[in-house]
């Protein structure tokens, strides 16, 4: 039997973290612990998103409604069979499959990308530029020191201004871009043309995700790579989306976990679309998750952990941009501070 375990992670950002819906400095996560009977323990990171109808405290009840099915529920693809089956909660289903992963990688000796059959990952992070006053934003690119690539939060008024100003002061830096919905297809055509005159690598998200009509018109024009982010949560649904983008943004805590978002990265590529691993605000525990498979992706931006005030988990090794999956047993992550 497994004895199932639910501790609240509060997170803080340095600065606040702003989006075209909301800014925010406070991020409530959580953490889920798998312990078998010998008293070795995996742990997986939640982080709930509004957006997708999930919250810690829904988390919370929904686990206590589970957990009695889920101990008795033996090894990793049990877990995973087990998490595909249950609807909704994306997060919560993330932070378990992490727990179950690491759990069989502490069991093994082996950390979970050598589990999954994966080449240990070495990979490039972006960093993000959340919304702010313009100074702010320009100060934060400036101070990136080590990042070749940001991520410029737009979708707000002179969000070009600022996307132009960052340029012109930061010729050598590479710029992606995530408008979150933020935009409307006539305003966003005229944003493309801008921002692919600087020379954008992507941009993310420029319409709501249920504007499809909205989306096919704005492909068909932009000189600029689109991907897809609110618009795609899982592998059920990436036909209905396949080709509206160039790319989708996947991520653990939409996705559904390691082995979801490992298939639905595998499937866009089949399906000749680009993948960017993306992630949530989240501690070194949830990225670690993400960067064991983080080879199967054309782009990373998995920089959740370098955002905050404190971590309180540690084992990822970092130079700069980037990012080296843990070689130690799971995910390779330990506690620093109890959460």
């Amino acid at each position: 039997m497994t004895t199932i375990g639910f501790a609240p992670l509060d997170l803080a950002t340095r600065a606040p973290f702003g989006i075209s819906r909301w800014a925010h400095k406070a991020f409530a996560d959580f953490v889920v612990t798998m312990t078998d009977e010998n008293g070795v323990t995996g742990f997986g990171e939640g982080a709930p998103n509004a957006r997708y109808d999930e919250s810690r405290d829904d988390d919370a009840v929904a686990l206590e409604e589970l957990s009695t099915a889920l101990a008795a529920v033996e090894g990793v693809a049990a877990v995973e069979a087990f998490c595909v089956a249950q609807p909704g909660f994306p997060a919560l289903r993330a932070a378990l499959s992490a727990a179950a992963w690491d759990l069989a990688g502490k069991q093994a000796g082996e950390p979970v990308w050598q589990l999954l059959g994966l080449e240990r990952a070495s990979v490039r992070t972006s960093l993000t530029i959340p919304i702010a006053d313009p100074e702010i934003m320009l100060a934060q690119a400036r101070a990136a020191e080590g990042f070749g690539v940001l991520k410029v939060k737009l979708g707000f008024e002179g969000d070009l201004d600022v996307a132009t100003l960052l340029a012109r002061e930061l010729p050598d830096k590479r710029f992606r871009y995530d408008a979150n919905e933020g935009w409307d297809k006539e305003h966003a055509a005229k944003a493309l043309e801008v921002l692919g005159r600087l020379g954008a690598e992507l941009v993310e998200q420029p319409l709501p995700a249920a504007d499809r009509d909205g989306q096919a018109w704005l492909l068909d024009r932009s000189p600029v790579q689109l991907f897809g982010d609110e618009a795609l949560l899982d592998l059920e649904h990436l036909d209905e989306v396949v080709d509206l983008y160039d790319g989708f943004v996947v991520k653990l805590a939409k996705a559904g976990g390691i082995a979801a978002a490992a298939a639905l990265m595998t499937a866009c590529q089949e399906r000749a679309a680009r993948v960017l691993l993306g992630c949530m605000i989240e501690s070194s525990l949830g990225i670690a998750a993400g960067l064991h498979v983080a080879g199967l992706a054309d782009y990373v931006d998995l920089d959740g952990f370098l955002l905050l005030e404190a971590d309180p988990f540690s084992g990822i090794a970092t130079d700069g941009d980037l990012l080296t999956a843990p070689d130690a047993p799971g995910l390779g992550v330990a506690l620093a501070v109890a959460p």
